[in-house]
């Protein structure tokens, strides 16, 4: 996993919440569902960033791929497509080390259960 020897940095965007085209059962083909999303992005880190914002980690670009892509995309059976097309996405950043991703579907059971898929891929 990380080199105890090295230290990293963690930049997370929490529970984000969107309307998706997900799900391999019928009645989740009828509409979009809501999905919310968790992704952590991860990098070596040796000294105090420079340079401002171009020198961080932009939770930010993630957060609007998230909103403005993903409602837009054909409908998907499974979380994991999701998951890989952000993982894919995030690793784009040549700084992104690993990438952890939670997808859940909070309303597929109406509150009783929530089905949720996590995700880590190292570079």
């Amino acid at each position: 996993m990380w080199d105890p020897e090295r230290s990293f940095e963690c930049v997370a965007l929490r529970d984000v919440a969107l309307d998706v085209r997900l799900g391999a059962f019928p009645a989740e083909q009828a509409a979009p569902q809501p999905i919310r999303v968790d992704v952590e992005l991860y990098r070596y880190r040796a000294a105090a960033v420079e340079g401002g914002l171009d020198g961080c980690l932009n939770y930010d670009r993630v957060f609007h791929y998230l909103i403005e892509h993903w409602p837009l995309r054909p409908h998907t059976d499974l979380l994991e497509e999701l998951a890989d097309d952000l993982i894919g996405f995030c690793l784009e950043d040549p700084r992104v080390e690993a990438c952890r991703v939670v997808l859940r579907k909070p309303a597929i059971y109406r509150g009783r259960a929530t089905p949720a898929l996590e995700v880590y891929r190292r570079r």
